[in-house]
């Protein structure tokens, strides 16, 4: 059989090459090609020699990542992100929590370290386990901040790299996987994502690797059925413990090119059932054995989180008009920037591949027009882009009114609660870097015989050709985005460095600012202290009453009191009655030893006087900290009452001046008859 993909017939396309003498002495196919003659060299000199092209395609790739992260490793990588909030501080725990889990036989799934005493279920978040315990030496050894930069200068390198080695063995030409590789891995979606520090979502290496593997279940069959079926199986766990979303999203595409072939090519399909069913079957039987437990935990496990976890999820798609235009999302994409944690210049939309690229790929499309892999790939785009641009077409014109999109209705469906339709952005680039290679491959093909000048030259026309696309799909990343990426030096309060790891093992520290959705700082304390002290609250996904997210909390609840103590937007707590009621029974639920007000938060000496109040007694004032250590069981002293606390503010200190940072608990106290 061909190693060209066909959809209808075992035999090769039209313009597949034939064997011949002029092929068989060709030495440039000799030097595309990294796998060696049957019967050279031994099995392992084998391994070892197509090991060392992949690692070396893999540094290849890593170049211009190294570029986009200069500013992290010409200088200090294991105290510098793009900002020490938002995603990227979430994406540090995230990173150190498997590897202490592991060094103390811990649940790589569940942590008990934050959200005390419940704990947060991380299967329930975008955790990334895998990629955790695969950078689990890196983070012992130079810590999460390091293995963080790390997975995210990788997270593009390794992308490129899946894209790269999965469309190799489905084209002749094989340096045209090179450009294909750098379209995908260096995508803005996946670009944007790295911004963000979104591990999870930016290791895309499976899904490339996914639909490689089912074209040679379904249709090529060059293998036997036990190594396509445990190939299949290793390949959904793997993406399951990097991202269940993104495999559910592969799944379903996966479904929607099976049913196309099917339809197009039913009779051939149905001949060749006899080995893709039972390989499928393994895949699936397999998968599902090895993947059933953690699927339950991360669906109905403890403090597991069901519902919609993201409010825009069944509307917040992709722009149409982003696959040309590189304008940004305007006021929404720049709050979005803020609050993500990037303060660099917001790169292009996520469906973004640019004129060059699209002309491209319509060249591409054109050239390898007679193939039935090209249509299976167009198919394919045009799905995603559909599913990508969400519930509602986005800036559409008039004229076009409110057109049908599948996600309105798609987002109904459990699974897919959970997933941004902009998700889909990725795996849009990915099948416009199949049709780019593919393209490369029939240009290449078309011009082997040596006919015209063109024919003549195939390597030259074909090369340079390549060499033109590799060139356009870096354009986007290089020309709409910060580079290299702005990057700021961690700076973690001094009570956190050198007092909080001190402290009674496995103490509870209830911080403002408080760990809660949109204010990760104490978890990457905590990931910085190697979880010596454990926290009150969780910058996490976390469940109600009614196993939806809690996120900020009901007002009047502790967690709301404490958010609005921690970042604006709502009101600022007053110390009523009944708010020092509420956050003194939370204290004593969350078993919290320690109050600790330190680091950047709406007014901390504000929220001083605040704990003044509910606590009743005055802080020490430790290493530019307000502490206050709480006896076993809560606090003990009764609540102050008096003045409200606006009339106290005009005695604070503000932070960093030499007045007295304890004036406004004094004050506090003083209005209360304490003093």
């Amino acid at each position: 059989m061909s190693l060209h993909p066909t959809i209808g017939t075992f035999h090769p396309p039209a313009d597949a090459p034939q064997a011949d003498a002029d092929d068989a002495a060709d030495p440039d196919d000799e030097l595309a090609d990294d796998s060696p003659a049957p019967g050279r060299g031994s099995r392992t000199g084998r391994a070892a020699r197509a090991a060392g092209f992949h690692l070396g395609a893999i540094a290849l790739f890593s170049l211009p990542a190294v570029a986009l992260w200069w500013h992290v490793w010409s200088g200090h990588p294991s105290s510098t992100l793009t900002c020490a909030c938002g995603d990227p501080a979430q994406e540090v725990w995230f990173m150190a929590w498997p590897a202490w889990a592991m060094a103390h036989l811990h649940d790589l799934f569940f942590s008990g370290a934050v959200n005390v005493p419940h704990g947060a279920n991380l299967l329930s978040n975008t955790s990334g386990t895998l990629v955790g315990v695969v950078l689990a030496p890196v983070t012992w050894a130079f810590g999460p901040v390091t293995a963080t930069n790390v997975a995210l200068t990788l997270a593009p390198a390794l992308s490129a790299w899946g894209c790269f080695a999965a469309i190799r063995p489905l084209v002749t030409w094989k340096p045209g996987a090179i450009p294909a590789g750098l379209v995908y891995g260096y995508s803005a979606a996946i670009v944007t994502s790295l911004a963000f520090g979104h591990v999870s979502v930016t290791w895309l290496v499976i899904p490339p690797l996914l639909f490689t593997t089912l074209h040679e279940i379904v249709i090529r069959q060059e293998h036997s059925v036990r190594r396509d079926g445990l190939v299949l199986a290793a390949l959904m766990v793997v993406q399951f413990l990097i991202s269940p979303e993104i495999l559910v999203m592969c799944l379903l595409l996966a479904a929607a090119g099976l049913l196309a072939v099917m339809a197009v090519g039913w009779r051939q399909v149905r001949a060749r059932a006899g080995h893709a069913l039972p390989a499928l079957g393994l895949g699936a039987g397999v998968t599902v054995a090895l993947l059933a437990y953690p699927a339950w935990f991360g669906q109905a496990g403890p403090q597991a989180v069901t519902g919609v976890l993201f409010p825009l999820a069944p509307v917040l798609g992709v722009p149409l008009s982003g696959v040309l235009s590189p304008g940004q999302y305007g006021a929404f994409a720049k709050g979005y920037v803020r609050f993500g944690g990037y303060l660099g210049r917001n790169g292009p939309p996520a469906d973004y591949v640019g004129g060059g690229m699209a002309l491209a790929a319509v060249a591409a499309v054109v050239a390898a027009r007679r193939r039935p892999l090209t249509w299976l790939l167009l198919f394919l785009t045009a799905v995603t882009l559909w599913l990508a641009l969400g519930g509602y077409l986005e800036g559409a014109p008039t004229w076009a009114g409110h057109p049908w999109l599948p996600w309105r209705e798609l987002s109904r469906v459990p699974l897919l609660k959970e997933i941004l339709p902009d998700q889909f952005a990725p795996l849009l680039t990915l099948f416009v870097a199949f049709l780019l290679a593919v393209g490369l491959d029939a240009l290449y093909v078309a011009h082997r015989r040596p006919t015209s000048w063109v024919a003549r030259h195939r390597y030259p026309v074909t090369a340079a050709a390549t060499a033109l696309v590799a060139v356009v799909a870096l354009v986007p990343v290089f020309v709409t985005f910060d580079l290299p990426f702005r990057v700021v030096p961690l700076r973690t309060p001094s009570y956190m460095r050198q007092v909080a790891p001190a402290l009674p093992g496995n103490s509870v520290l209830l911080t403002v600012p408080f760990a809660v959705s949109g204010s990760p700082q104490p978890m990457l304390w905590q990931a910085a202290d190697d979880y010596h002290f454990r926290l009150a609250g969780a910058a996490l996904k976390t469940p109600n009453a009614l196993g939806g997210p809690v996120g900020s909390g009901a007002p009047g609840s502790a967690r709301r009191i404490l958010t609005d103590l921690t970042v604006l937007g709502g009101p600022e707590p007053t110390a009523t009655p009944a708010q020092i009621a509420t956050v003194r029974r939370a204290l004593q639920s969350w078993q919290v030893d320690d109050v600790v007000i330190d680091g950047h938060s709406r007014d901390p000496v504000y929220a001083s006087g605040f704990f003044t109040r509910v606590l009743g007694t005055a802080p020490a004032y430790d290493h530019g900290a307000w502490v206050w250590r709480l006896q076993p069981g809560g606090p003990t002293a009764s609540a102050a009452t008096g003045a409200p606390l606006s009339q106290c503010r005009g005695y604070a200190a503000a932070p960093g001046t030499r007045s007295d940072p304890l004036a406004m608990s004094r004050c506090v106290l003083f209005a209360s008859g304490r003093s």
